[in-house]
């Protein structure tokens, strides 16, 4: 089943615009706000015939729960989130498959520049504890500039029996940690593989930890030790990219 979502940002409705138009039910534009970025998008938008209403701005700021919504707003189709089973199914499809798993993460901020981030290095599925609603939020959305709208999602009850169901298909599980000794650049991702990155501050739960088949670090030279979870998620991801298209 198909869930209505709302996303806002000119970058992020442009997105799902040139990729994925036909999950746009409506665009929602402030009465107030007209510049030459907008007119190009409501040209396109009338072009695909995309229906197309005027709001106040008290609208559109109780839509999307911002006044930095650059006027526009959009209630999209977003693809049915998969549970472990349709998940499990879905990965069997896929040719050496990547996948992301963002394990309990906590500001929608992160989750959308992860997103936006796995969108842009070729992650097959991202995949979050059902316990977690952020993916909902339209400022993951406006984050991640449409991708929340364009990748395939998996929420699952239990992930460590999902981890056991990766592996027993073929994959290999790798997190993201501190004080693990392999660095980031030193693991062969030519394998299919499902990559974990741990929450805001706390980093991955120990029973996680536990049936992860690799772990690696990213090595840091300065007086700061720790990395936002996003950044985390660009320098591995694209170490994976690198790899993958040597």
């Amino acid at each position: 089943m198909n869930e209505k979502i709302y996303i806002y940002g000119i970058n992020a409705i442009s997105e799902v615009l040139n990729n994925k138009s036909d999950q746009l039910i409506e665009v929602l534009l402030d009465n107030n706000v007209s510049n030459n970025r907008i007119l190009k998008l409501i040209d396109i938008i009338q072009k695909k015939s995309i229906n197309l209403r005027r709001i106040s701005t008290q609208e559109i700021e109780q839509i999307t729960g911002t006044s930095k919504n650059q006027g526009i707003a959009a209630t999209i189709k977003r693809p049915a989130i998969l549970d472990s089973k349709s998940a499990l199914n879905f990965i069997k499809t896929i040719q050496n498959p990547l996948i992301l798993i963002l394990d309990g993460l906590q500001d929608p901020r992160n989750v959308g520049a992860c997103m936006r981030t796995a969108n842009a290095s070729g992650v097959d599925l991202i995949v979050f504890p059902r316990s977690r609603k952020i993916t909902m939020t339209p400022i993951v959305s406006k984050v991640s500039s449409g991708a929340s709208a364009l990748i395939q999602i998996a929420e699952i009850p239990n992930l460590v029996r999902f981890l056991n169901e990766l592996k027993k298909i073929g994959l290999w599980i790798c997190g993201t940690s501190e004080i693990a000794e392999t660095k980031h650049w030193e693991l062969d991702y030519n394998l299919p593989l499902a990559i974990i990155l741990g929450s805001e501050g706390k980093g991955m739960r120990s029973l996680t930890v536990k049936h992860c088949d690799y772990l690696v670090s990213i090595p840091m030279i300065g007086e700061v030790k720790s990395l936002n979870v996003s950044v985390v998620a660009g320098v591995v991801l694209y170490e994976v990219l690198r790899q993958r298209s040597s």
